[in-house]
């Protein structure tokens, strides 16, 4: 499935990109992620965990991140098993970084997700997008914090909370179904 969230950071993109660039401080801002091991030229073993209502998925995998300075793109491919429950996911992931007039970095992450097994069935109900916009928001809060933290010992403190797994699930329920609910035409009688 194609996901595509955008946001903006009140930064310029020089500070941006060099967050960006320290893989394991950016996944401290996503909820349920671990970076547990650098392997040098680009590649990580690390660990998310993911709860959706009654489905709680931990996978375990690897990563590789392909960094074009001039472009200030990223190019993020990982796969991931959850040994527990059965479920695999991939991902690919293009980061893009702009800036803006006003000294702000727009950011864009264009991501194309596959997940097999129980957690797949949400990928079929729009669900994943609508948790995957939550996660990106609290993402760009937690980058925002960081940047705006004022020394590194203080950036360093700054991670992202915990997923509270049942009320983001029903809230972005009640999103999903709200979102189809306007989406429907009207009917003439």
């Amino acid at each position: 499935m194609k996901i595509f969230e955008e946001f903006s950071v009140a930064r310029p993109i020089g500070e941006v990109w060099s967050l960006f660039l320290d893989i394991p401080e950016v996944a401290r801002c996503l909820s349920g992620a671990e970076v547990t091991e650098d392997h040098g030229d680009g590649t990580y073993s690390g660990a998310v965990s993911v709860k959706l209502g009654p489905i709680t998925s931990s996978f375990e995998g690897k990563a590789t991140v392909a960094a074009d300075e001039a472009k200030h793109q990223m190019q993020i491919e990982g796969r991931g098993v959850d040994r527990t429950g059965g479920s695999q996911g991939r991902v690919k992931v293009l980061v893009s970084l702009v800036g803006t007039d006003e000294g702000h970095t727009d950011v864009s992450l264009d991501s194309d997700v596959t997940l097999a097994g129980p957690i797949a069935q949400f990928g079929r109900t729009g669900l994943v997008k609508e948790v995957s916009r939550r996660l990106i928001d609290e993402f760009a809060d937690c980058l925002h914090a960081k940047l705006n933290a004022g020394t590194e010992d203080e950036a360093a403190e700054i991670e992202a909370g915990d997923l509270k797994g049942l009320s983001l699930f029903f809230s972005s329920l009640w999103s999903w179904i709200t979102s189809r609910i306007r989406r429907k035409p009207a009917r003439d009688e």
